[in-house]
């Protein structure tokens, strides 16, 4: 199982906002988050998030609270989605609330591209480390029955 969690710095960090600092935190707890997926573990995956925290998958109602997330991701893992791969394009914020602009591609076992897109989640502080908040993100693969453009 993984906390999700990343060294909360000294108390003077805590005290002044740096955006650099937050986004190491960020791309350590996506470390987590993708190393959570690859292997499975739907609750580790759920721990990166908010106790309130909500998804929000395209073609799909908003989901919110850790079982709620952790099911979703496990059924994910079920159809085969073996690992997800991050790359943060922007991060920007204060120290209330960050939003990190991303691209997101999702493999199968044997490494074909399933699906590949953007994503925007807005992360919050929670006990002190930074969670996922609200995460949205959509395809930009057409839809099978849709031809490509």
């Amino acid at each position: 199982m993984f906390p999700c969690t990343h060294p909360a710095g000294s108390s003077d960090s805590v005290a002044t906002f740096h955006l650099d600092s937050v986004n190491m935190a960020i791309t350590s707890a996506n470390n987590v988050f993708t190393d959570a997926f690859a292997k499975g573990d739907s609750l580790g995956v759920s721990n990166c998030y908010a106790k309130n925290g909500c998804i929000m998958p395209s073609g799909s109602p908003k989901i919110c609270g850790k079982d709620g997330i952790a099911g979703f991701f496990m059924g994910a893992k079920k159809m085969g989605m073996a690992s997800i791969k991050l790359t943060t394009v922007e991060i920007t914020g204060g120290k209330e609330l960050v939003s990190e602009e991303g691209t997101y591609e999702i493999s199968g076992a044997d490494g074909k591209v399933l699906d590949k897109g953007k994503y925007l989640v807005n992360w919050k502080q929670e006990d002190g480390q930074w969670k996922m908040y609200r995460d949205i993100f959509n395809s930009d693969m057409p839809p099978a029955h849709m031809p490509a453009t």
